[in-house]
């Protein structure tokens, strides 16, 4: 007698335990189940209607599970100690995870094999499943969550005068054909888990938060939410010609709206993780998982090629005018300062796609100073790292200016970079106290 493994199962009659059976070995490796016979082997034997009974396991079985499963099991009989038994073969199926129509992907619908038994599957096992079966694009595949409700996403077609029925979300690709949901639905869903995290900070850093906010519910909510949000710290500063008076925005808004849904539509939603807004001072960035497309390059984006992640997405949205065209939403964004001297930047990051659009209110020249002070910092330091010199050695070596070099060096001592000390009528600098004679050197700005 050969023993039930994860590859044979011997039921007694066919009930809901043995569908339960030829679902597991769908979602597994396969195997056989062997109707008619006892738990220990023994044959037990089915009906004298033999034919009757195969086409009731057969049909049964078919009509009550999805992805439909037909070719990939086979029903058949033999005659064993003078009794019928029924022998169901099932091959491991290729839409992984296949679950019962009544139940869905829950626990309750889908059934797994683990050694010699038949088990629901954890929600886990589930997700697990989905995603290591898939071989569609992320949002063409099924979705985990399939209670699924578009309050939202209706009211926005409402409004475009769009019909959001069954047909609709088949076409756009929210359904599949056997009526359950994708991923696509998922995001669109007034159920999207995806969040975007926005945050405000004081300065060009990071180290302090003068604001933050996350944005949930479905991406057309999350896209309208986060639109107001930047447009109510988007502040309008005003110049006068003669009477009349002049707003300047701190930023375009078209390359603010542009910037958030070309992140919503490229980022990669295999990857879990939320939309990343921060606002600093000087700039907008926007931040999405996933990385350009292959062989798409910076100014391939400028000239407007597009080569999409999310193809059923875009359509959705071009359906809906939310975006004019494909490709069009980069050059729009370096469009709306193509009269600016501040640029937008997309800089390559590993794993996300940045874009940063510039504050056009902001003291650019500022940072340029900054920069440049910073630098010619640090050619000093490699200079005179451990020697005295004075304002004359700082603007010759540096190519500046005495006022110049003064300014530079003034800032170095106030942000604590330099010392200074008076040796007769002139002041000299030092990177260690050491350097000087006198230890405690003055470190007061020095007349120039």
């Amino acid at each position: 007698m050969i023993l039930e493994t994860q590859t044979i199962e011997y039921k007694r009659e066919w009930n809901d335990k043995a569908k339960n059976t030829m679902l597991a070995f769908l979602n597994t490796d396969g195997g056989t189940l062997y109707i008619g016979i006892e738990n220990d082997g023994s044959v037990y034997g089915i009906g004298n209607d033999i034919d009757l009974e195969m086409r009731r396991v057969a049909t049964s079985f078919r009509d009550s599970v999805t992805p439909d499963a037909t070719g990939f099991f086979k029903v058949e009989h033999e005659m064993r100690e003078g009794k019928y038994i029924i022998i169901v073969t099932v091959e491991r199926g290729v839409s992984i995870p296949y679950c019962y129509l009544s139940g869905g992907l829950v626990p309750q619908g889908v059934y797994v094999r683990v050694g010699g038994n038949t088990v629901m599957a954890t929600r886990e096992h589930i997700r697990r499943l989905i995603k290591d079966n898939s071989t569609e694009q992320f949002l063409d595949g099924l979705s985990f969550e399939q209670h699924l409700t578009f309050e939202y996403a209706n009211k926005l077609f409402a409004k475009e005068e769009i019909k959001f029925g069954k047909e609709q979300k088949l076409s756009l690709g929210l359904l599949r054909t056997d009526g359950l949901y994708t991923n696509l639905a998922l995001i669109l869903s007034d159920q999207c888990p995806y969040s975007t995290k926005a945050a405000i900070f004081e300065g060009l850093s990071k180290a302090k938060f003068k604001d933050r906010k996350e944005f949930t519910g479905s991406l057309f909510k999350q896209m309208d939410d986060v639109h107001e949000y930047l447009t109510v710290y988007n502040r309008i500063h005003s110049t006068f010609e003669g009477l009349y008076r002049i707003d300047h925005p701190d930023y375009p808004e078209i390359a603010l709206r542009e910037a958030f849904i070309n992140s919503i539509i490229h980022r990669d939603y295999s990857i879990e993780g939320s939309l990343l807004v921060n606002i600093f001072d000087d700039r907008v960035e926007f931040l999405s998982l996933g990385g350009a497309m292959p062989g798409v390059t910076h100014d391939l984006m400028l000239a407007g090629v597009s080569v999409t992640r999310n193809e059923k997405l875009a359509k959705t949205f071009y359906r809906l005018n939310i975006i004019e065209a494909y490709g069009t939403g980069i050059p729009r964004i370096f469009d709306a300062y193509v009269n600016e001297s501040a640029k937008p930047e997309i800089p390559v990051i590993d794993g996300g796609f940045l874009i940063r659009i510039p504050n056009l209110n902001y003291n650019f020249s500022a940072i340029t100073t900054s920069t440049a002070t910073r630098t010619n910092s640090d050619r000093l330091a490699v200079l005179y790292e451990d020697t005295v010199f004075t304002k004359n050695d700082a603007a010759d070596a540096l190519g500046l200016s005495l006022n110049g070099a003064y300014k530079l060096l003034q800032n170095m001592v106030a942000n604590e970079q330099l010392y200074a000390q008076k040796s007769g009528k002139q002041w000299t600098y030092s990177f260690t106290v050491n350097s000087f004679r006198n230890t405690s050197p003055k470190t007061s700005y020095p007349p120039q």
